[in-house]
């Protein structure tokens, strides 16, 4: 066997196309003459062309490259290109590729079976029409390019799907440890608005036992103190207690049910009778809408609209509120509306905020938290709340909720 003496195959470059992919062709012929001429053609292709001089050195580019097709001289010295095509398709990546065999003289119907069994696609005879080599190569130049588009758009869609893993795995350990941060919040919240009651109203109590027993001995500075102190701890009290509420209706386990607006009404309306509520006209029109709703959450919600719209009136006012309800779509929208001092446009938004108040301060007692209250248990149960208001023109809040679908019975919801 002559012995072949191995040299560096060179790889020609072709300045690829800033826009497309770029892909290999390998020629193997064991006559210089013919893969120079083959390289002309091919290189209009924009390709990379790689030149191999036998099926030793085309074995090694195999090695060194992938490539879109092979261009294979049938009849080469030593290995031939049939034992060269059997080689190369034992490489698992080359199972597929495309081979062209290249020979000068007519095969058999025997030889070109053996060929189509190593994988072969196509036969080019001598001499070889520059068209129909150019033609034939590229379709498989563009079917490696659009497999290598196809491969490069999947390792970055796995990079991208692996890095959203990771920030989804960030997330929800962070929800997870906000989730448990903000329950701590809350029970201390809780345990602490909890605590201070009993204080301060031992110090209310106190401060009205002195005024009782021992006002006679104090001057008017001295009395104005103690009144002054007891109305400290009753606003203190009052805004620990709607701490408290707040903090209920935020953890409240939150199941919507059908409920019937008037008796809950009704008996918001009874319980708040105590303060300005009693000497307020309160109109209740007939067949309010039913809500999909949480009843304690609706109670919240109700009784602090209704005080507010009792409270906020101008001296020598007798309080009007009216209640009403109106379908929107799938929505029942609950209108309280007063004849109240009303409220700046600039202010309709922040009056929801937690201790946020607005009006004359000194005449108007409050916590600031009545409406945050509100807000809170109208989006634990799916709904919107708002307020249409011009000062000296009252105040029209409303609150949204879903309509009872006609499907659920409402006998079971006549009574709070």
């Amino acid at each position: 066997m002559q012995q072949t003496t191995l040299e560096p195959a060179k790889l020609e470059r072709t300045p690829p196309s800033p826009s497309k992919e770029v892909v290999n062709i390998l020629l193997v012929d064991d006559q210089p003459g013919k893969l120079l001429a083959h390289e002309a053609i091919l290189s209009e292709l924009g390709q990379r062309i790689v030149k191999a001089r036998n099926g030793i050195e085309a074995l090694q580019q195999s090695l060194r490259h992938e490539f879109a097709v092979i261009l294979l001289d049938v009849n080469m010295p030593n290995m031939d290109g049939f034992e060269t095509a059997a080689l190369i398709r034992q490489r698992p990546r080359y199972e597929k590729t495309p081979i062209i065999f290249v020979t000068g003289y007519n095969t058999t119907d025997i030889d070109r079976l053996k060929g189509y069994e190593l994988g072969a696609v196509d036969y080019l005879f001598l001499p070889v029409v520059p068209q129909v080599l150019k033609a034939k190569v590229n379709v498989f130049v563009e079917l490696a390019r659009q497999t290598q588009i196809i491969k490069s758009q999947a390792a970055d869609l796995t990079e991208h799907n692996r890095r959203q893993a990771e920030q989804l795995e960030v997330i929800q350990k962070l929800n997870s440890e906000l989730k448990d941060a903000n329950s701590e919040l809350e029970a201390f919240s809780y345990t602490a608005s909890h605590d201070l009651r009993a204080p301060l109203r031992c110090i209310s109590g106190y401060a009205n036992v002195l005024l009782e027993d021992y006002g006679s001995r104090l001057d008017e500075e001295g009395r104005g103190h103690l009144l002054a102190l007891d109305r400290a701890a009753r606003r203190m009290d009052n805004l620990t207690r709607d701490l408290l509420a707040y903090g209920r209706v935020a953890r409240e386990s939150v199941t919507l049910e059908a409920v019937q607006l008037h008796p809950l009404l009704e008996a918001v309306i009874s319980l708040n009778g105590a303060g300005s509520t009693r000497l307020a006209k309160i109109i209740l029109e007939p067949d309010l809408l039913p809500v999909m709703g949480h009843r304690f959450l609706l109670e919240q919600c109700l009784s602090n609209l209704i005080n507010n719209a009792t409270k906020f009136v101008s001296a020598g006012v007798t309080p009007e509120v009216r209640i009403r309800t109106e379908r929107r779509g799938s929505q029942e929208r609950l209108w309280i509306e007063d004849n109240g001092i009303g409220i700046d446009a600039a202010y309709h938004r922040k009056i929801f905020n937690m201790l946020e108040r607005v009006g004359d301060l000194q005449r108007y007692e409050g916590t600031g938290i009545g409406l945050a209250i509100v807000q809170r248990a109208v989006q634990r149960m799916g709904g919107a709340c708002g307020v249409e208001s011009a000062p000296g023109h009252g105040s029209q809040f409303w609150v949204d909720l879903s309509s009872v679908p006609p499907s659920r019975a409402l006998t079971h919801n006549a009574a709070p």
